[in-house]
């Protein structure tokens, strides 16, 4: 019939020539067609139909990241619509009309949707859309329209034989592994075969197991081609195979590159090579960059500040700020170190320090307040480099890595990785994993603190090489490092440093002590305590380090101080409130000779509470008031800091007791100081001194040395001795703390009790009877009496029947006795025995030590005579106690007896102060 309308040549047939040679051209290729009858064809007893074919090759695939292909063609939808709609031949049979084309551009094609005319049957219409499909792809192969310029292979029209997806989800990129779900029962190879290999060579097909109960079923076609994937994926998405209908997605794959498959078969190789290469590129690349910010912090090249125009109106401001909020002589205190007494000579002597040549370290002590800050500042407020590193603030950081961060800050060395330490510990570990041995290359705290140490170093060896080269330009005589202006020597300050228990001090000083040693600066350690001399000592053996000792002010130059301070005039009245100001006068008046006397008594030399005072009294506050607020500060400090652990201030860890402060509280309340050997070796301490040196970092006593060694106690700061008086006045608190420190000295004289009745059970020493109890009691009895039995014989007593006493007429008259604790013998009758033949007196314990009889002399130092029988001293013995044993059991007993009128006395005054609590 179709011949019949359009002719034997109408039919546009390619030749079998320009068919290009397919493997698998046995393979049947339908295509879905879908009737429309709201469009009768033009001629008579013919249908319309529509289906659909796919274009493959239009469009570049992006194979990866840097594939630029894509972006070098136009990517609107019309001129891609346009570029498909070129690539089909105007004169196909069948009344062939295009209908609509769909870009797909992610698949690298297009879908044309068209309509043609054909016999009403379904089998005829599939063939005539096949014909036309054919008749497309063949006018491909063979015009110049069907290459592109990205891809060599020709372009190619297939049929679609399902209902296409369309979709732009951007995670379903193309793959070359296509997942085939089963709407149905499920195909087997063969078919999967017969369906997909159409579209290029298949490399395998995996059919999902049978243990799996997972739905809907699927399989995975694995092509060889990408191209081959994506022609699938948009012909055979819908089609029915049989019953079962076929959903096609695309299965992501993940594509590891050789050389990266090849680093993790050789990690051995790889991993330290990777660290190295990264260490050295942050050497190379941060190391200048860190000693050029090092460099500035310490020039001050960049600093505005040191402008004149800037600098003046920063001065400016901040005197201005300080104007308003204090007094100008207030604000002074801190710089007029010539008024204080000692400060200037100090101050004149580490000028001369600093003016020589650096061979060692500058140690500066003294306790907290009394102007070490002071002297140090304005003995190098001349010189041009100055290095500060403030302890204080290291201390203040939980952690090794924010203290190295802050030490990086201070010195200016930047950037800081501190996660470079994390990363290199990684590999470290990573590598002994694999290897059995670490690489080496693992990073701490302390090894970056090495570092930065090292940075400044160098920088300050560049700062010497240009000092040097600066003076031989302009001809000075300075040419060695060794004589270089002191102007020009950097200053490295190391505030407060041994004050604080840092990590990296060993570090810092060693640093340092190879900087004073190569002439590189000088270097200023303070410290408030004679402690942290000895460790700086032990980081430059070789060189005794010039040591600089502070102390409070003498009585007399704080009342000077206070004097000059509180009767200095207010400069500019006219500037300040004028109802402040009246107060002000008015209480600086106020403030009469008797009662800067009477403040300074109380305050000592300490330098921070003078100045406290006195911006006090400025500030428009009575000298009594002012005073008795420091005081009242100065008890809250203790009872905050001291008694940390009792349930009125809270809980809080020590290296002390309350207990233990309590007991040198009393003590220093009464004396001005106190032996440290006598409280160290006190009931409550011990002998241990950790305590006392964490009272002393606390700043809650001072110690005073003497010959390299604690000496003296003293109060932490001189206001801290009315502050003990005060609070050993208050009666509910002193009565409870002394409750407390009696109840501690109880247990310790019981616990010492227990020990002695231990061991006299280790000896043996009491008969398992009834009558133990009694025999322990006479014999505490003997131990009293033999106190009093202090007679001597006279002297020339020369009764031959007592000159030896036998022990075991004693110990049977003691066991006779022992039973009624009866009162100890006397050396009458059975106590004394005579040797024959001897010449010589000697008393019992003299023989049973076997020491050598010798005269004994009475009170007045003169031999008595030891005729009289009443003079004969009453040795005592224990009864039941072999003689071998009576030296150490009387010891024991002795002990044990002490220790209990120890406790009966702390016992009553325990019960004393119950008492008094409960009269509050």
């Amino acid at each position: 019939m179709l011949s019949r309308h359009f002719g034997a040549n109408s039919l546009w047939k390619p030749s079998l020539a320009h068919m290009r040679p397919f493997s698998a051209a046995h393979i049947r290729r339908s295509i879905h067609v879908e009737a429309q009858p709201d469009k009768p064809a033009d001629i008579p007893g013919l249908a319309t139909y529509r289906a659909g074919l796919f274009i493959d090759k239009v469009f570049p695939l992006k194979m990866s990241a840097l594939d630029i292909r894509p972006y070098l063609m136009n990517r609107s939808q019309q001129a891609m619509t346009n570029k498909v709609a070129s690539l089909i031949p105007a004169d196909l049979p069948h009344q062939f009309t295009v209908t609509r084309i769909e870009p797909h551009r992610r698949d690298g094609g297009s879908i044309v949707y068209f309509t043609f005319a054909s016999e009403p049957t379904q089998e005829e219409a599939k063939r005539v859309g096949k014909s036309l499909v054919d008749a497309v792809d063949a006018f491909l192969a063979t015009s110049a329209r069907g290459r592109n310029w990205f891809d060599f292979a020709p372009i190619r029209s297939l049929p679609v034989k399902g209902v296409p997806f369309s979709e732009d989800i951007v995670r379903m990129l193309p793959s070359r592994r296509v997942r085939v779900e089963f709407g149905g029962p499920d195909l087997t190879v063969e078919q999967l075969f017969n369906e997909f290999r159409q579209f290029g060579k298949i490399v395998d097909i995996e059919m999902q197991p049978t243990s799996c109960k997972d739905t809907p079923r699927w399989a995975v076609v694995h092509f060889a081609k990408l191209r081959a994937a994506t022609s699938a994926r948009n012909c055979v998405h819908g089609d029915v195979v049989g019953v079962t209908r076929l959903q096609l997605s695309y299965v992501r794959e993940m594509h590891e590159n050789f050389i990266v498959r090849w680093i993790k078969e050789h990690q051995k190789f790889i991993i330290p090579l990777a660290a190295a290469a990264l260490i050295a590129a942050i050497y190379a690349v941060f190391d200048p960059i860190r000693e050029f910010c090092v460099e500035n912090k310490i020039t001050g090249r960049f600093d505005l500040s040191k402008l004149p125009l800037i600098g003046g109106v920063r001065q400016a401001a901040v005197r201005s700020l300080l104007w308003r909020g204090q007094n100008d002589s207030t604000s002074a205190i801190g710089q007029e170190v010539s008024a204080w007494t000692g400060l200037a000579e100090q101050r004149e002597r580490l000028a001369a320090f600093l003016n020589e040549p650096p061979e060692s370290f500058i140690v500066v002590t003294g306790p907290h307040g009394s102007g070490k800050t002071a002297v140090v500042e304005q003995a190098t407020q001349d010189k041009q480099y100055r290095i500060m590193i403030d302890a204080n603030k290291l201390g203040s950081q939980h952690s090794e890595l924010e203290q190295m961060s802050l030490l990086a800050r201070q010195l200016g060395w930047w950037p800081v990785f501190n996660s470079i330490i994390g990363i290199t510990n990684t590999i470290d570990l990573m590598v002994a994993a694999t290897t059995g041995s670490k690489a080496g290359i693992s990073a701490t705290p302390e090894s970056q603190v090495r570092r930065i140490l090292e940075c400044m170093a160098l920088v300050l060896n560049k700062i010497r090489l240009r000092s040097q080269k600066n003076l031989a330009a302009t001809g000075s005589e300075h040419q060695s490092s060794k004589t270089l202006p002191p102007a020009m020597v950097p200053v490295i300050v190391l505030d407060n440093f041994m004050d604080k228990d840092l990590p990296f001090t060993t570090v810092i000083l060693e640093w340092a002590a190879s900087v004073v040693e190569a002439g590189l600066a000088h270097c200023i350690v303070t410290t408030s305590g004679i402690s942290g001399y000895h460790e700086i000592q032990r980081a430059q053996p070789q060189r005794a380090a010039s040591l600089l000792s502070l102390d409070d002010a003498t009585p007399m130059g704080a009342i000077s101080l206070l004097q000059k301070q509180l009767s200095a005039s207010d400069p500019a009245p006219k500037q300040r409130d004028d109802s402040h100001d009246d107060a002000a006068a008015a209480a600086v008046d106020m403030a009469t000779s008797d009662q800067i006397a009477m403040a300074a008594g109380v305050l000592g030399g300490r330098l921070e509470d003078l100045q406290l005072f006195v911006h006090k009294v400025h500030s428009g506050e009575s000298p009594a008031a002012a005073l008795e607020d420091i005081i009242q500060r100065s008890i809250t400090e203790i009872r905050k800091y001291a008694f940390a652990n009792d349930s009125e201030v809270g809980q809080c860890e020590h290296t002390w007791t309350p207990e233990q402060f309590w007991y040198l509280l009393t003590e220093l309340a009464h004396h001005d100081s106190v032996e440290y050997d006598r409280m160290r070796n006190s009931a409550l301490f011990a002998g241990n001194d950790v305590a006392l040196l964490g009272l002393a970092e606390a700043q809650l006593i001072t110690m005073t040395y003497d010959n390299d060694r604690p000496s003296r106690i003293r109060p932490g700061r001189p206001v801290y001795g009315v502050a003990f008086d005060r609070i050993l006045e208050d009666p509910g608190f002193a009565s409870s703390m002394s409750i407390k420190m009696n109840k501690k000295f109880i247990e310790l004289e019981t616990a010492k009790i227990r020990k002695a009745e231990e061991e006299l059970a280790l000896l043996n020493v009491f008969r398992a009877s009834v009558d133990a109890h009694n025999t322990l009691t006479a014999g505490i009895a003997l131990m009293a009496a033999s106190k009093d039995a202090n007679h001597r014989r006279p002297h020339g007593s020369r009764d031959e029947s007592s000159d030896v006493i036998h022990p075991e007429a004693y110990i049977a008259q003691a066991l006779r006795t022992g039973s009624s604790a009866t009162a100890p013998a006397t050396a009458n009758g059975a106590a004394l025995a005579s040797r024959d033949g001897g010449k010589q007196k000697q008393s019992w314990r003299d023989w049973l030590l076997r020491r050598p009889a010798k005269p004994i002399a009475d009170s007045s130092g003169a031999h008595a005579d030891a005729s009289a029988e009443g003079n004969v001293p009453a040795p005592t013995v224990v009864p039941g106690i072999p003689y071998e044993l009576q030296g150490r059991v009387q010891f024991l007993l002795r002990t044990i007896h002490k220790s209990q009128q120890k406790i009966d006395r702390w016992d009553a005054e325990t019960q004393a102060n119950a008492v008094r609590l409960a009269s509050l």
